[in-house]
């Protein structure tokens, strides 16, 4: 632990973190990225300090801070990633919650202990008519609509495109059992996308030197080049 005035508490992993993990450093701010564990979690919900029993937890200097869009539209306006034109800014929280009940597409599959169930049912949620391709198709639509490229049709990129390029192609990185990068294959808009934020100036050097195996791999230029 450090005295940083700032200290995310999430998985040792992408997922829901990773959007405000890009935020915070983006916005040059002093910060710790906190990992934490099954018994440090337990811990957390039982002494009260996760607001509403969930992480990631964002402890700010004036309080803690929960709930991950909740966390990126506060770290939104520290970084320049909110438009302010406040139409614009109104669209981005549009996205924002527009998308979320189509979000959590392996919601549920993490429970799974048999590896093989576990894949199975993965692979079912990208048949024809399940939950990823809808969720999917869905962004794949979006995006044919945005005129700019990012997801909210601004005129730069948002805190809305930091949710969906960490959220979305993390699901890619191999993580997840089931789950292999070649369904992208069916959303060229999406792949497009990919490249567009990977080679944003500021993503593209967040993720310049990455460990060898990093699971952010997904995160960098050219990842799906191969599709």
């Amino acid at each position: 632990m450090t005295s940083k005035p700032y200290k995310l508490y999430y998985w040792p992993i992408p997922g829901l973190g990773e959007a405000s993990r890009v935020a915070l450093t983006l916005a040059k701010l002093e910060w710790e990225d906190i990992a934490i564990d099954g018994k440090m979690f337990a811990d957390m919900k039982g002494d009260g300090t996760l607001p509403w029993g969930m992480v990631p937890l964002l402890q700010t200097p004036d309080g803690p801070l929960a709930e991950s869009i909740a966390i990126l539209r506060y770290l939104g306006n520290m970084c320049g990633l909110i438009p302010d034109d406040p139409f614009s800014a109104a669209k981005v929280d549009e996205f924002l919650d527009g998308i979320a009940p189509h979000s959590g597409i392996l919601d549920g599959t993490f429970s799974i202990d048999d590896v093989e169930e576990r894949i199975r049912v993965r692979t079912a949620l990208f048949e024809p008519e399940a939950k990823g391709t809808k969720s999917l198709t869905l962004l794949e639509e979006k995006l044919s609509q945005s005129s700019t490229g990012w997801v909210a049709n601004t005129p730069a990129m948002n805190i809305a495109d930091l949710k969906i390029f960490t959220h979305v192609f993390g699901m890619f990185s191999g993580n997840f059992d089931g789950v292999d990068k070649s369904i992208l294959s069916d959303y060229p808009n999406l792949v497009k996308y990919h490249d567009l934020v990977a080679n944003e100036p500021r993503i593209k050097d967040h993720y310049a030197n990455l460990p060898e195996g990093s699971l952010r791999w997904t995160y960098q230029p050219g990842a799906f080049s191969s599709l």
